[in-house]
């Protein structure tokens, strides 16, 4: 883990609140000096168990299509936008009498994600990825809030990004002085949902697949 141990009993945000007992937030995972970073929104309850971003379904469907164009996982960087599961609580009334109580993933809150801000932050400036995949409008939302994911997705862009102050609990953003390289993709997990993103997203793969051979960036080439 790159990040300090006192980041494992984090709590600025409700969703660190809510922890079930023994669960710690979700540290990004990979390479250090990763060449490609890829920035996913929350943790869901498979990570949660295994304090390890993109895990259970979620990381066989990430694997599958990174290695349907030839690229490799096991040389990136991982991460999550918020590191702790956001979810909501139902409750129903079975014939029986019984509660029955379920918990659904839900979207982080701005709270969550600008608490989370310092932890994403340090981890980005400690990896210094060439290249940021973010996947969905979460994280693209959080970096570059000025652009939208139905339109910049599968393209490359040359931009400064938002930066927490530095403060370490800051939850105020600054634009970076320098400039990333930064290529939006809908999150893996809006194929299931929306199946008419499933051409564009193979699609906009292939195109990240150039991007990096044009970056030369061939440490996550298979």
């Amino acid at each position: 883990m790159l990040l300090p141990e006192k980041f494992l009993t984090c709590v600025r945000c409700e969703d660190g609140l809510k922890r079930e007992e023994g669960q710690t937030p979700v540290p990004g995972e990979g390479i250090p000096n990763a060449e490609v970073m890829l920035i996913g929104e929350s943790p869901g309850t498979e990570e949660m168990k295994n304090a390890r971003p993109f895990v259970g379904k979620a990381g066989e469907n990430l694997n599958g299509f990174l290695e349907s164009v030839g690229l490799n996982r096991n040389n990136m960087y991982v991460v999550n936008t918020t590191r702790c599961r956001p979810y909501k609580v139902t409750e129903k009334i079975l014939k029986n009498g019984n509660k029955r109580i379920t918990k659904s993933n839900k979207p982080p809150s701005q709270h969550a994600i600008r608490s989370c801000a310092t932890w994403l932050d340090m981890e980005i400036d400690l990896v210094n990825p060439t290249l940021i995949v973010t996947l969905g409008s979460t994280p693209l939302k959080r970096l570059i809030p000025e652009y939208s994911i139905s339109k910049v997705h599968g393209t490359l862009l040359t931009v400064p990004i938002q930066h927490a102050g530095v403060k370490e609990e800051s939850r105020e953003f600054t634009l970076s002085e320098r400039e990333f390289y930064i290529f939006p993709l809908y999150h893996p997990a809006a194929i299931i949902y929306r199946h008419e993103l499933q051409e564009v997203f193979e699609e906009d793969l292939k195109r990240l697949r150039q991007a990096i051979e044009k970056l030369q960036l061939n440490s996550v080439l298979m």
